[in-house]
């Protein structure tokens, strides 16, 4: 269904009609602007003859939005080419109005490299694309922190998007993926300023003070002044979100100014696209989101998402999505996501281990919890996950993570033990002589018996001797009274979620200016390290939203993805592995402060004295 309120509506010229009446010779700047004309009007026809790409026709109308309006939203579900219409737009905005400025900007700056990068740039390097070539200024510049490519007296560029970076650059045209992951700070201070300084300032203030000087001469009058047109744009593209988050909350205000008889914004228009897989064409349909529809339910939350294009009150899992939401601390609050350890706290290591090297395998997952002492919780802080990695770079990795937070206790997925033994021996470890040893912690105890294992344990932790790992063994008995006790820990405001980097001035500062050696993480940079902390604390949220209980006639509980989710087997497929780590280090949590609160062990059969 298609909507357009009235202010909206204009006569349409039949182009094409036109053209057919047009009879003997154009001269040359006649023939330009016809073709303009026609080729701006047949849009479709247009991208296919510069760069060999066919659209379908609600690409065509998306196409025609996003270049017709100020603010335009993209809320498409999986496989309905958001990144891939995103770079159709840039050079299609950047043939039919010289000079633009656009940038693209995502959430990390892989984000923006993927549009820029896998999409845009494949297109114009490929065979039937001769035509959009020329029109590029040579081969793209690309840099640590930017990506820019010169075309038709404009640019485009792609950039990582927190605060600094941005507010440095100057554009018309701002393309924002995955704008769910949006911080707030950063769309009420960095995108909405941005988008009112026009980019031709100068050449506005040239021709206001001609204009003075022409009234104050009497050859102009004040109400024959220029007006100037608003030639800033906006594209937000993103899958659908719970409504307790900002995407709802623009996405709301969007709405309110298309269905509204005046604009609040004057002279700003709008234009709100909505697309569920099952709207596409038959044939750009991938068959596994069918499989997905017909096996999930297309009632779930999640599939509602991020299938259907739909916004949800909640999420339909274990853990509440709403909840963890409110323990998320808010733009600009410490901690924020860190990529180093604050001075004076203490900070706990989970580790969930997988030593496949398939990019479709599970995640290789570890998460840090910076602990709070009064408070007696934990906020989770930093994050990991990589799929298909080779084992030093892990090792690497643990060693970055010991090196810059301070370690009080380390828990690992017993059947992964032997990572921290393959740490021990590397040349890492071993040259700065650090050795992690373990020691034993029985959940599975209660009691009076769980009491004197916890006194027992107390006494074999070593801090300074490198005794502080934990090997925790899965079994159904702990995998319930974890779950039941992270939900607790959510329900009753016992865990936290970083707020995000990007959007704290000084804590992004002191990120970026932190040294890190880049050889040990498997990023370009420390600001991508910083940037992909924010996304992956997001993604630990989302895993735990989708994991749900089920129970067999037995009464053993199984906590899990649903099970249509664990079908899938592509690069691409849901993932828990974060969900465990901060499972895990909830746990943890508990057993530290239950330990450092006991006293030492007074029973010892040998009391040292003075001879």
């Amino acid at each position: 269904m298609w909507f357009c309120p009235d202010k909206y509506k204009r006569a349409v010229v039949n182009v094409n009609e036109q053209m057919k009446m047009l009879k003997g010779e154009l001269d040359d700047r006649e023939a330009r602007l016809t073709l303009i004309e026609f080729l701006k009007s047949n849009i479709g026809l247009t991208v296919e003859l510069i760069s060999g790409v066919k659209l379908a026709p609600y690409q065509e109308i998306a196409l025609k939005g996003m270049m017709t309006k100020h603010r335009s939203m993209c809320i498409w579900g999986r496989g309905c080419a958001k990144s891939f219409m995103a770079a159709i737009f840039c050079f299609c905005q950047s043939i039919f109005e010289p000079g633009s400025k656009i940038m693209i900007a995502g959430p990390t700056f892989r984000t923006s490299r993927i549009i820029f990068s896998t999409y845009l740039e494949k297109i114009v390097k490929s065979p039937g694309a001769e035509l959009l070539m020329q029109a590029f200024g040579g081969p793209p510049s690309k840099r640590n922190d930017l990506f820019e490519w010169q075309i038709n007296g404009g640019s485009i560029s792609a950039i990582p998007l927190n605060g600094e970076k941005i507010r440095g650059f100057r554009a018309n045209i701002l393309l924002v993926d995955e704008y769910l992951l949006m911080p707030q700070d950063i769309i009420e201070n960095v995108l909405k300023p941005f988008l009112s300084s026009p980019i031709d300032i100068d050449e506005r203030i040239r021709i206001r003070s001609e204009e003075d000087n022409y009234i104050a001469r009497g050859v102009l009058r004040e109400d024959q002044r220029l007006d100037f047109e608003n030639n800033s744009k906006m594209v937000a593209l993103s899958s659908a979100s719970f409504t307790f988050e900002n995407l709802h909350s623009t996405y709301q205000d969007w709405k309110a100014q298309i269905y509204g008889e005046k604009n609040d914004d004057e002279g700003c228009s709008y234009f709100i696209s909505q697309m569920a897989y099952n709207a596409l064409p038959d044939f750009m349909i991938d068959q596994k989101v069918a499989i997905e529809a017909r096996d999930g339910g297309s009632s779930r939350a999640s599939f509602q998402r991020e299938y259907c294009a739909q916004f949800v009150d909640e999420s339909d899992g274990y853990f509440s999505a709403k909840k963890m939401h409110e323990v998320t601390l808010k733009d600009g609050e410490d901690p924020c996501a860190l990529v180093a350890g604050r001075a004076g706290k203490k900070y706990i290591l989970s580790i969930d281990p997988s030593f496949s090297k398939s990019k479709s395998s599970d995640f290789f997952a570890m998460s840090v919890m910076e602990l709070d002492d009064e408070k007696k919780d934990g906020t989770l802080v930093h994050s990991y996950a990589i799929a298909g990695g080779d084992l030093k770079n892990h090792i690497r990795y643990l060693f970055y993570l010991v090196k810059n937070f301070n370690i009080e206790m380390i828990i690992i997925d017993n059947a992964g033990y032997q990572f921290i033994e393959a740490a021990n021996e590397s040349v890492l470890f071993k040259a700065a002589r650090i050795n992690l040893d373990f020691f034993e912690v029985d959940t599975e105890l209660g009691g009076s018996d769980y009491g004197k294992m916890l006194q027992k344990a107390r006494s074999s932790w070593d801090k300074e001797g490198g005794k502080i790992c934990i090997k925790q063994v899965f079994t159904t008995e702990f995998i319930r009274k974890a779950n039941q006790h992270l939900q607790a820990c959510i329900d009753h405001k016992r865990i936290w979620f970083a707020s995000n980097v990007r959007a704290n001035a000084i804590g992004w500062d002191k990120a970026v200016n932190t040294h890190i050696d880049t050889n040990l993480i498997p990023f370009e940079n420390v600001g991508e390290l910083a940037e992909f902390q924010d996304d992956a604390i997001y993604q630990t949220k989302k895993q735990c939203a989708l994991i749900e209980i089920t129970t067999t006639a037995k009464g053993t509980q199984t906590f899990d993805l649903p099970q249509h989710l664990r079908r899938d087997n592509t690069e691409k497929r849901a993932r828990k592995d974060n969900y465990t780590t901060c499972l895990l280090g909830a746990w943890l949590t508990k057993l530290y402060y239950e330990m450092s609160e006991l006293k030492p062990n007074e029973n010892a059969t040998f009391t040292p004295f003075f001879v």
